[in-house]
């Protein structure tokens, strides 16, 4: 006997009815979080019938992960894609340049108020109430844009550890983070906290401080600058 829901979402199964889930539990996760969103409440929103999830998902765990892991797919490509750009600058871009484009890999794909808030939202939830294995944002996230990052740091900035550079750079993506975070959490008041009104905005600020930290780590470590930035790290 069909339900009044399967009359309904008829007409809307397809083949795009995975990425509606996929919207609509972007959105109601990062809403009310995990437990307080039902399947039905997700496919109710994505016009399907509740089958519909575990057909495309095999059930509600897989479907979070899936979730944050279409999320994770999209930014982690499109950082890839600014670093390998740079990398492959003639000539050789400076440290600053290479910040710039650093900052505007992360930013830039989360100026869109809706993906960039619900994006930031999940993320705080999930360091609350953690649920994704942890491996998938490590080895599928983390782990490549750091690999790339560190090759980036190596090429055009002073001379660093390893370890003192990878430290680097994780103190780099958690200021943009919480800029991105700060951001989107004040927007709508008229303070701001005296945030910039364009995330573009506050790129120049990151370069001088992310320039300045970096070059102090090389400089306490005894390092020569080296490679394109040479000059600029006297």
């Amino acid at each position: 006997m069909e339900t009044e829901m399967d009359v309904v979402a008829r007409p809307h199964e397809g083949e795009d009815t995975r990425d509606r889930i996929l919207e609509s539990s972007r959105k109601l996760f990062a809403e009310k979080g995990f437990d307080l969103t039902s399947v039905r409440d997700i496919t109710t929103d994505a016009g399907c019938n509740v089958a519909s999830v575990n057909y495309h998902f095999g059930g509600k765990e897989n479907l979070y992960l899936e979730t944050f892991r279409s999320m994770l797919t999209f930014l982690r490509d499109q950082r890839l894609l600014v670093l390998d750009e740079l990398m492959e600058r003639t000539p050789p871009p400076t440290l600053e340049e290479f910040l710039q484009s650093f900052a505007e890999g992360i930013i830039n794909p989360l100026v869109d108020q809706s993906r960039g808030r619900l994006f930031m939202t999940l993320v705080s939830r999930e360091m609350f109430e953690a649920r994704l294995p942890h491996k998938v944002f490590l080895h599928e996230f983390v782990h490549p844009i750091l690999e790339r990052a560190m090759a980036a740091m190596t090429e055009f900035g002073p001379r660093l550890e390893p370890a003192e550079a990878r430290m680097c750079i994780m103190a780099m993506v958690g200021q943009l983070l919480h800029a991105l975070r700060t951001h989107h959490l004040f927007s709508d008041h008229e303070e701001g906290l005296g945030m910039p009104a364009h995330l573009a905005d506050y790129v120049p600020h990151f370069v001088r401080f992310a320039a300045g930290g970096i070059r102090a780590c090389a400089a306490e470590a005894g390092s020569a600058a080296g490679g394109s930035c040479a000059e600029v790290t006297a």
